[in-house]
């Protein structure tokens, strides 16, 4: 299995494929998340794109850190990959921290390796303090999120699963008592320990990189699921303050946050066009 060390010798577990292809396609996946979750998705554009996709420290197959566990660090981790694979004109996918990372990597390092960015359901800021385009369409507090750490140090997948049911589709809550409890089994599988899970959903608390965003000078497709985590507030923003071209696709029914493994084929398909016409 291929890995590269970034340099605080945290190892990132990486896959490449069609290094003769004329597109280049990275994807970033999520907090919590992985490649073995996002396989379906991966797997679309593993024949006609020059593809990259690795696990984010603390995650799936790379190694768990027990310093660096923030926003500026997994830029600094995507910046590293993209030099050690000598990348350029890279289509960037982030699914939610994996956008989040794509924002703080265009602080720091610009967009100039960047041919187009993709950005499925993430907001720039997850605080609804002074703005209402936050988590849970606007309407978690900061109360809600210092109750969420403590769900979280006492058992994660309850806690992700209370954060389904209640900030990405509330129809989750009409499940009985036993299916809930087979879908926080299946949450609990493979899941991150709860230190790194934490560590993120802090720092993706604390880092405002609503100021990033005007620095986005390349076409930008915005994936929103049917019950998406963040609202046309958020939509809208992005609209108004990147500098590149914007489009928007949210004809994906039934779909949730977790819309890359729900509806795979159809969101790589958007992708694709959006590649394309760029």
């Amino acid at each position: 299995m291929p890995y590269f060390a970034v340099d605080d010798e945290t190892k990132l577990y990486y896959e490449e494929y069609g290094k003769d292809k004329k597109e280049t396609v990275l994807i970033l996946h999520g907090l919590g998340s992985s490649h073995f979750k996002l396989q379906n998705f991966i797997n679309e554009f593993k024949s006609d794109y020059h593809l990259v996709f690795y696990d984010h420290r603390g995650h799936g197959s790379s190694d768990s850190p027990k310093k660096h566990i923030n926003l500026q660090r997994l830029a600094k981790d995507l910046n590293q990959m993209i030099e050690y694979l000598g990348l350029k004109n890279i289509n960037v996918i982030g699914h939610s921290m994996g956008a989040a990372t794509v924002f703080n990597y265009i602080n720091q390092f610009g967009t100039s390796k960047l041919k187009s960015i993709t950005v499925v359901d993430m907001s720039p800021y997850l605080r609804n303090k002074d703005w209402k385009g936050g988590i849970a369409r606007g309407e978690w507090t900061d109360e809600d999120y210092f109750n969420d750490f403590d769900r979280m140090f006492d058992d994660l997948a309850e806690a992700n699963w209370y954060i389904t049911k209640e900030g990405m589709n509330h129809e989750y809550r009409k499940l009985p008592k036993e299916m809930e409890q087979v879908m926080i089994n299946s949450i609990r599988d493979g899941s991150i320990h709860p230190f790194i899970n934490v560590g993120f959903w802090y720092s993706l608390f604390r880092t405002d990189q609503r100021p990033f965003i005007s620095k986005i000078d390349k076409p930008l497709l915005y994936v929103m699921p049917d019950f998406p985590l963040y609202s046309m507030t958020t939509v809208n923003f992005y609209k108004d303050n990147v500098k590149g071209k914007f489009q928007l696709e949210k004809n994906f029914p039934k779909t949730t946050h977790l819309i890359l493994m729900e509806a795979p084929k159809e969101v790589a398909e958007s992708v694709k066009k959006f590649i394309k016409s760029n």
